[in-house]
């Protein structure tokens, strides 16, 4: 057998084997109430030329979208279904679609689709559920919305995000925008976006001046250097022609993004286009997630060689925990208890299950930054 016919059967090989892991993830995605996957043609090629390049879907990319042995099979103690508690912040009345953790902002989730589907997704018991319903009352969200503004003064901020609000049809993602405008007392909308990513197509001109007319800011989610090419990079422009302004935040993953140098790449990359990086979040400990998990040890060792190996403009980002009391850095760190990391925040202590050390196999960095 030639060298070509042998990559050839491997490579066979390796598409009948993530087609079979794909297979189960569908039983395991209903019987668990994950998101199934979902990826769209554009970053379908994404994950072919991975493919491609790798002989395997084993790359950083292809681990996000794509059900692993580790996200059909891996789990952690502890492990819940809402880590941040959204249920418990929502108001009553406002069923899924508004939910207030702070109170002077609010998140509407106007939509629960999205352009593609994370495996990592955090919010993906929500919308898993939102999915078996089958649930798009969007007239009806809007309405109380617009209800919870005018009834409460100290509202300053609506953060919109979904699913994916740029999977709206541009007439419905204008009322959203008008409905914050219109109210004088509020800051300019917020809205949490990976469709720029997932389908840089769907961002409309006309999305991107209904945007821009609401001064919006589109806070992106680039979760490797990969993820930005030629087309990603002419959505962003289009959207800055309109006055919007981009920024990112990312969660750091296990096999995705798990080294100081992947991440100094998306930040400076993204830089490079005028988009400002905000935060990088520790996965949180949601069933399903620990094949993207990492020990606090870990992160910690990957943050302070991100801080100490790079210019100030690249590392002076934050390091986040969400929560149901808020978001902790890892200066909130108090004490450990056994598996159990205790942090302070001012409403009190939040306890998280750390990941387990043996469970925590790092990234390879010849993998993660496979293009050199």
């Amino acid at each position: 057998m030639s060298p070509l016919d042998a990559r050839r059967i491997s490579l066979e090989e390796a598409r009948e084997a993530q087609a079979d892991r794909s297979r189960r993830y569908v039983e395991l995605a209903r019987a668990r109430r994950f998101l199934p996957e979902k990826i769209s043609p554009f970053y379908r090629r994404k994950l072919e030329e991975e493919f491609a390049a790798l002989g395997s879907f084993e790359g950083p990319l292809a681990r996000g979208a794509l059900a692993s042995e580790d996200r059909l099979n891996l789990s952690a103690p502890h492990e819940i279904a809402d880590w941040v508690d959204d249920r418990s912040n929502t108001p009553e009345g406002g069923e899924d679609s508004t939910i207030r953790k702070y109170a002077d902002r609010v998140l509407f989730t106007p939509t629960s689709i999205c352009a593609g589907h994370c495996l990592y997704c955090f919010r993906q018991d929500i919308l898993a559920e939102r999915h078996e319903r089958e649930d798009y009352a969007f007239d009806a969200r809007l309405a109380r919305l617009e209800a919870l503004l005018d009834a409460d003064s100290a509202l300053r901020e609506v953060v919109i995000s979904g699913g994916d609000p740029l999977t709206l049809p541009a007439a419905a993602l204008r009322r959203v925008l008008e409905a914050v405008t219109a109210r004088p007392g509020l800051r300019a909308p917020r809205v949490h976006s990976r469709a720029p990513i997932f389908a840089p197509q769907s961002v409309t001109p006309v999305k991107a001046a209904a945007l821009g007319a609401a001064r919006a800011r589109l806070v992106l989610h680039v979760v490797h250097p990969y993820e930005i090419c030629g087309e990603v990079e002419a959505g962003l422009r289009r959207l800055q022609a309109e006055g919007v302004r981009l920024y990112n935040q990312f969660p750091l993953l296990r096999g995705v993004n798990d080294h100081p140098q992947v991440l100094a790449r998306i930040v400076e990359k993204l830089d490079d286009l005028g988009v400002r990086t905000l935060s990088v979040f520790v996965p949180e400990p949601i069933h399903g997630s620990a094949a993207y998990r990492v020990s606090l040890a870990r992160i910690e060792t990957i943050w302070r060689e991100f801080r100490q190996t790079n210019p100030s403009w690249i590392s002076a980002i934050r390091l986040a925990l969400d929560s149901p009391l808020g978001k902790a850095q890892l200066e909130d760190l108090l004490r450990r208890e056994g598996e159990w990391a205790i942090f302070r925040r001012l409403q009190g202590e939040i306890r998280y299950p750390d990941f387990p050390a043996a469970l925590d196999l790092p990234g390879s960095l010849e993998t993660l930054l496979w293009k050199g």
